[in-house]
């Protein structure tokens, strides 16, 4: 059983946070749930160059399962997308 989670990692005294967006024991399911979230992610608003919804860049990519992503505006704001093996109880 693999999950996919989402990470916002905060700045300017505004909390972090992670969630589970979605589990599934088919991994490529969730490879593909990703792409689909990071592509929201880095669509650009020209309107509103601070939204903290969307206006990212891929920063790092460790591999399929591990992306980190850059506010385009907010250089100090970055979200983390990762698939990992879990274990159900």
């Amino acid at each position: 059983m693999y999950a996919l989670t989402f990470c916002y990692e905060a700045c300017d005294g505004n909390s972090p946070y992670a969630t589970t967006i979605a589990v599934s024991e088919d991994k490529d399911k969730l490879i593909a749930q990703m792409k689909e979230c990071i592509d929201e992610d880095t669509q650009v608003d020209e309107d509103d160059e601070w939204d903290e919804e969307c206006n990212y860049h891929i920063f790092k990519k460790c591999d399929d399962t591990d992306v980190y992503l850059q506010h385009n505006a907010r250089t100090d704001l970055y979200t983390h997308y990762s698939i990992s093996e879990v274990e159900v109880l």
